[in-house]
């Protein structure tokens, strides 16, 4: 391959990869609820939530990939009960090394103290809702018809909808639009009356103001359903999930889960692709925040980030292949959205699977026409112009960029710290794929398509940009974002926000 074949307009995102760990909160977002502190009428302690049922559903959902949020009725601190405090002196549970290690991390610590108030919380922001229990919950959530009602509204979208322990005596008074109480009919657990007395005959005192089973075996049609005594137990019946007590955290939290990988086919499911030069974590910025009310899956493709594939040996297809695996494991159809160099790879994608893809959107990607390769695009662009910031191997398999000219070639916008980084990560690039053509028909003319332009952009330049659009000829609508080549890492709100709109 000679120089003059490849151009400074390859060049495609890389991301700041120390800036988000891999896979954190890449499923969007689960909203635990836990009650304000309290004084119990009953014994006079103070009160709050259970350490291990916040704690435990915490740790299972965070593991999960989801990004966990609390909240609370009134917003602000929340507080733990002592005997649930791993620390405590009565070593009640000393056991609990999940609520110790979740205790002693100072981030966990802020949440507690600035928990969310549940009026501000948008309910569209999260996949699924758990209410944590507790001794506060007897006083502070059985008769907060603003809970009930959030709960209610919730559980009828259809998502996955939790409650464990004491925080489901809500469960008690919450009712449907039509009057009939949301348990009515169905299965559902809480803490079992034979474990409020082991608790009482613990203390030497009745602690709680009533019982929830007593409670709920009184209601119509009552399903009310109890495990071994303070053995992990939960029910599912549909979306709703309820755990009997402290030790079923992790248990509810899993059938939450198991909901949720139901719940899926719910959202559009993006499929992002990043270009040359480049890896999966380019999409770190926008992964999480587009997850909220999506599927997102990150391909990374072969000999870019840390895939162990010679790179000498990559070409177009191989490239395909692997997008197409991806996609394939999909249920429905996919948003598949390609960055710079994978336009070329997308656009041979939508030919040879048409039924897998509802839409295909370029961001400032190469946009190619039948029987066209990257390099055939950029050397008509530029009338062949030879360009003399491409470093090669010995048999031209291999091209990379000089270290000097990355920064401001593929983000002039970008911070300082993050251009050392783009430096810093910039692995050569298998040159093959520059070269190959793609084969295109009226399978790749149907699907619908979108481009995000960048008008400020040093590597695929805007005018690029436009000619292939009106070449394509059969984008639908196009948007003009005002940066440089990676406007999901320099503005990616406004990113997330152009993709959210296109419908």
């Amino acid at each position: 391959m000679k120089k003059t074949v490849l151009l400074v307009f390859l060049l495609a995102a890389f991301f700041y990869g120390s800036q988000a760990q891999h896979n954190a909160g890449r499923n969007g977002k689960v909203l635990l609820i836990a009650s304000n502190p309290s004084v119990s009428k009953q014994t006079g302690w103070p009160i709050g939530v259970w350490y291990a049922e916040l704690a435990h559903p915490y740790w299972v959902f965070s593991e999960a990939g989801y990004t966990v949020d609390i909240a609370s009725p009134e917003g602000g601190e929340i507080k733990f009960d002592g005997f649930s405090d791993p620390e405590d002196a009565s070593r009640y549970a000393a056991f609990d090394y999940v609520s110790l290690g979740f205790k002693k991390d100072e981030s966990k610590m802020q949440l507690v103290k600035n928990t969310r108030k549940l009026s501000d919380v948008n309910p569209d922001d999260y996949k699924a809702i758990f209410v944590c229990g507790g001794q506060g919950p007897m006083y502070t959530f059985i008769d907060n018809k603003p809970l009930h009602d959030f709960f209610t509204s919730f559980y009828l979208t259809g998502k996955p909808t939790a409650a464990i322990c004491h925080g489901t005596c809500i469960l008690l008074k919450t009712k449907l639009p039509s009057g009939k109480f949301l348990v009515e009919g169905k299965k559902w657990t809480g803490f079992a009356s034979s474990e409020e007395q082991y608790a009482d005959n613990y203390v030497g005192k009745q602690i709680q103001p009533f019982r929830i089973e007593d409670e709920a075996r009184k209601m119509p049609n009552s399903r009310f359903l109890t495990g071994e005594p303070f053995a992990a137990f939960a029910v599912r019946d549909g979306n709703l999930v309820t755990g009997q007590q402290q030790n079923s955290g992790e248990a509810a939290a899993r059938l939450v889960l198991q909901a949720l990988e139901e719940d899926r086919k719910r959202y559009p499911t993006y499929i992002l692709v990043h270009g040359a030069w480049a890896d999966e974590s380019a999409w770190g910025f926008v992964r999480n925040e587009l997850a909220v009310r999506a599927n997102v899956e990150v391909v990374n493709l072969p000999a870019h980030g840390i895939d162990l594939a010679d790179g000498t040996k990559q070409g177009l297809q191989d490239y395909v292949r692997t997008v197409s695996s991806v996609i394939n494991k999909q249920p429905g159809k996919v948003i598949l959205v390609g960055h710079s160099m994978a336009g070329m790879i997308i656009s041979q994608v939508a030919e040879l699977q048409p039924a897998k893809i509802d839409k295909l959107i370029y961001v400032s990607a190469y946009l190619p026409r039948n029987g066209e390769s990257l390099s055939a695009i950029t050397n008509r662009f530029l009338n062949n112009k030879p360009i003399d910031i491409f470093e090669f191997n010995k048999d031209y398999s291999l091209v990379s960029i000089k270290k000097e000219a990355i920064p401001d070639l593929v983000c002039a916008d970008c911070p300082p710290f993050m251009k050392e980084v783009l430096v810093k990560y910039h692995r050569p690039e298998p040159a093959r794929a520059f070269n190959d053509k793609v084969k295109l028909g009226q399978a790749f003319a149907r699907i619908p398509k979108y481009y995000i332009s960048t008008s400020n952009d040093n590597a695929v330049p805007y005018a690029l940009q436009q000619q292939m659009i009106r070449e394509n000829g059969t984008v639908r609508k196009t948007f003009e974002m005002k940066t440089a080549h990676l406007p999901f890492v320099v503005v990616p709100a406004d990113f997330v926000k152009i993709l959210s709109e296109i419908k």
